[in-house]
């Protein structure tokens, strides 16, 4: 159950780390899509309401500008020595002068319309528009029809000359489009350094996200003792701590489970030794008399009571049988040969049996390191634990895996600093799937106890295997049995 209960809660720590990534994606685009939308809203209004204010402060500079100009050239006629017709030339406005009033085309014309003078004149350094053709156009289409003032000169009711004044808003144009460039300019870069800003924090804020990801992934390889550290996020400092707790917990959980798990393991070892005593000393020795007395009958049967040989010879085949079978189980509940010669010549005797029992299957049983797996180096109870993996692989290759080849290597491996067995059985059969088979099947229920017993022990239980990968099928099954030294 509680391999059920950790694979279980993997499945679901592997859809979390799924989940976590997927939503930190979307929690990145989605900020810096809202921050783009905001921004882009914002430019919109911001040159909409720029190109508003220029406008109107265009007409407003125009409109002045026409007006002061009407009035002085109303307070220059009015002021000035009486108009003479041969007086009138390019000197008498002195309109050149005027050359800096870009907002207005100031001319003097005649009757026949000759331009006489003109603010504008001839030679004179032309102004440089910058803002483009269908820039202009637009302006021109919300900007109202510019109609010329003329101011008539006459004498005697006789028209001598005309003051023509023309607005050109050619030079507010361009003003209007340096204004709008240079918002566009300053937008854009408040645009792209609010977006680097928020990038920035976003992904200091979610940095620690790739430290949960990681503990997560430990804790589905199975390693309880990762821990997340105190993140300074208030909101992460709680996660960080209820995570914390639970893993505490679950390892607290698993812990008791493992002691739980030894004890009936113990507890199952101690019955099955106590039973196979009790059948040796018991069963044993009642069918060592049976057959015994069946020899002694049938020996004078043959000459006496010839009646009665045919019943001593099944009494004495039927005797022989049944201790044969309690021989058989007594292997099964205690190997005697465990107890009384060690590990290696226990592990030998149970390949050549399995050989015996199965011919078409090749056994291959190698032991380095023998001296280290003398009684005196081991405990009992770990030489019972891989004597009892070695058995329950032998037994599920032989009833499913239908192979035809079957490796064992046995041998002591140091690891994390620490002594231990490490045992690979592995063989060229159909394979399976390790997570489906160890939740359910009477296969799961052998590969569970299998796992319990060597990770019971503080060692490590692995399985490779998948079904019908054709080159690479077969299923290995690794285990690493850490050493105490023995009782």
């Amino acid at each position: 159950m509680r391999e059920v209960f950790l694979i279980g809660l993997q499945n679901r720590y592997s859809k979390v780390i799924c989940i976590s990534q997927a939503k930190q994606l979307n929690l990145k685009l989605r900020l810096n899509l809202v921050t783009t939308g905001l921004l882009l809203l914002l430019m919109i209004a911001g040159i909409t309401l720029s190109f508003r204010n220029a406008r109107m402060n265009a007409l407003a500079e125009i409109a002045s500008a026409e007006k002061s100009t009407s009035y002085l050239f109303d307070n220059a006629i009015i002021s000035a020595t009486p108009l003479n017709i041969k007086k009138i030339d390019s000197n008498t406005f002195k309109l050149r002068q005027l050359g800096h009033m870009r907002h207005l085309k100031i001319e003097l014309v005649d009757n026949n319309d000759h331009v006489l003078d003109s603010n504008q004149a001839a030679g004179a350094e032309k102004f440089s528009n910058e803002a483009p053709a269908w820039f202009e156009r637009i302006l021109n289409k919300t900007m109202p029809q510019w109609q010329p003032k003329i101011k008539t000169l006459s004498i005697n009711n006789q028209l001598i000359a005309k003051l023509v004044i023309t607005p050109d808003p050619t030079y507010e144009y361009a003003e209007i489009w340096k204004q709008i460039t240079d918002l566009i300019v300053l937008l854009a870069l408040f645009f792209f350094c609010v977006n680097l800003m928020i990038a920035w924090a976003i992904a200091q804020a979610l940095k620690p996200t790739e430290t949960i990801l990681s503990a997560l992934g430990d804790i589905e390889k199975g390693q309880l003792e990762t821990r997340l550290p105190t993140f300074q996020l208030p909101e992460l400092a709680r996660i960080g701590q209820k995570f914390n707790h639970m893993i505490e917990t679950l390892q607290q959980s698993m812990l008791q489970n493992h002691k739980l798990t030894q004890q009936l393991i113990t507890l199952q070892e101690a019955e099955r030794k106590s039973l196979a005593r009790d059948l040796h000393d018991e069963f044993g020795q009642c069918l060592t008399a049976i057959q015994t007395d069946a020899s002694v009958i049938l020996k004078h049967a043959k000459n006496k009571y010839p009646e009665l040989q045919a019943s001593a010879s099944a009494i004495s085949d039927l005797s022989r049988h049944l201790m044969d079978l309690v021989s058989g189980l007594l292997q099964k509940l205690r190997p005697g040969v465990l107890d009384e010669l060690g590990l290696v010549l226990a592990l030998r005797d149970l390949v050549d049996s399995a050989q015996e029992r199965f011919g078409n299957i090749a056994f291959a049983l190698n032991i380095s390191n023998v001296a280290d797996l003398n009684k005196e180096n081991i405990s009992e109870t770990e030489s019972l634990v891989t004597y009892r993996l070695v058995q329950e692989c032998l037994t599920n290759i032989s009833r499913h895996a239908q192979a035809t080849m079957v490796e064992i290597n046995v041998r002591t491996q140091v690891k994390t600093s620490k002594s231990g067995i490490s045992v690979e059985v592995s063989d060229n059969g159909k394979g399976f799937e390790p997570n489906k088979a160890e939740s359910s099947s009477f296969l799961g229920f052998g590969l569970l106890g299998m796992r319990e017993r060597v990770e019971g022990l503080g060692g490590d239980f692995t399985i490779d295997s998948s079904p019908n990968t054709g080159a690479t099928n077969g299923t290995k099954i690794m285990a690493w049995i850490p050493l105490k030294a023995p009782n």
